[in-house]
């Protein structure tokens, strides 16, 4: 496998992307990359061509891979083609609908877990910011993630036949009987044969059971 370069342009894009430097968003960049490099597939550019699968959760650290993921892939939640499996994992899945293909990446234990000894971790526990931090404390991890054999920062699992179900577009609308809002109609539901947003239907039905003193 040829892997492809990720340039000081791509990075700095990505970084104005993101919003700052760190070192978590270069590796979810670079997992994206090594993902699509294995798979010989090109970014997405629509929703039917990739999907990526991120085991990150909220509120950790690290979270920042997701976003290097997105960029480097071109799968987003606006597209539909992002599914977050929130597992406080740094694990990426990419699958090919057309072919049913996939890898899953994921850092070695030893890499990450050494990663929480370092002052950039210790500092960002402490509450720093990662744009208040020195580039002294910053950089050296960049150029880590960025420069080192993919191997030995990433494990890798390949499927042949991912089992994956997509979901299809919806292309119908209807509007709530309520706040006459317009509401996705796979996302709405009928009572009393009129359409309802989920938020109005809960009030309704929770009026209705609601105990009268």
């Amino acid at each position: 496998m040829t892997e492809t370069t990720i340039t000081a342009e791509e990075l700095q894009a990505s970084e104005y992307f993101h919003g700052h430097r760190c070192p978590a968003m270069p590796q979810g960049l670079r997992a994206g990359h090594v993902a699509m490099d294995w798979l010989e597939v090109p970014r997405a550019r629509g929703g039917g061509e990739l999907v990526a699968i991120i085991e990150t959760g909220s509120h950790h650290f690290s979270g920042c891979f997701a976003d290097g993921v997105m960029f480097a892939t071109g799968c987003t939640f606006g597209k539909g083609n992002l599914i977050q499996n929130p597992l406080g994992k740094f694990a990426l899945t990419l699958y090919v609908p057309k072919s049913h293909q996939a890898v899953r990446l994921i850092p070695h234990y030893e890499r990450m877990s050494q990663c929480l000894t370092m002052d950039f971790f210790k500092l960002r526990a402490q509450g720093v910011p990662p744009f208040d931090l020195d580039p002294k404390v910053t950089e050296p991890l960049i150029q880590d993630v960025l420069t080192k054999p993919w191997t030995e920062i990433f494990a890798l699992q390949e499927f042949e036949d991912y089992p994956f179900d997509p979901v299809p577009d919806v292309f119908e609308a209807v509007q709530c009987s309520l706040c006459h809002e317009l509401t996705v109609k796979s996302y709405a539901q009928q009572f009393h044969h009129q359409w309802y947003c989920k938020p109005c239907l809960d009030g309704i039905i929770h009026a209705r059971l609601a105990p009268t003193v």
